[in-house]
């Protein structure tokens, strides 16, 4: 097949020759320059996962996490040390009690038997249920009957009904 291309009368004529092997392929060309912005994206950094780990009257583990923090924003106090980056963590079992003071907020730990982890433990969620109240797995648990339960009430009733049939 031959193409003859004119632009005007003062060029001369040109032609095309397209091989049998051309006829089928497509080309498509696309942009050789990146976009204005693209190439100062696709960076980005992990989170530092900073903030505070465990809240007060929360218990914690020795050597568990209290907080991680950029500089000294909390000290460390009692059973209580501070990490190479400012991270505070536990010296012993216990709970975890805050003392925000003007001049130095500290962060305690106090073992489970110290009076001040007792009083804190009574007055947080950590409580224990009043006695005489059931709890609220006892009052959903009245509310339905257990299967078990019920296919022996079901093969009763079918066996009584058995019997009544039999003359």
């Amino acid at each position: 097949m031959m193409i003859s291309l004119t632009t005007s009368p003062a060029l001369s004529k040109r032609t095309v020759a397209f091989s049998p092997m051309q006829r089928g392929t497509l080309v498509i060309q696309n942009a050789h320059k990146k976009g204005a912005g693209s190439t100062k994206n696709g960076r980005d950094s992990n989170s530092q996962s900073r903030g505070v780990k465990v809240f007060g009257g929360q218990p914690v583990k020795a050597g568990g996490i209290i907080v991680r923090q950029v500089g000294t924003t909390w000290h460390d106090g009692t059973n209580t040390s501070l990490g190479k980056d400012y991270t505070l963590f536990s010296l012993v079992d216990g709970i975890v009690m805050y003392d925000k003071k003007k001049q130095r907020p500290s962060v305690h730990v106090y073992p489970y038997e110290h009076a001040k982890a007792v009083a804190a433990v009574e007055i947080t969620h950590t409580k224990k249920p009043k006695e005489g109240v059931p709890s609220r797995k006892e009052r959903r648990k009245t509310m339905y009957t257990p299967r078990g339960a019920a296919k022996e009430a079901s093969a009763l009733s079918v066996a009584t009904i058995a019997a009544t049939v039999r003359p």
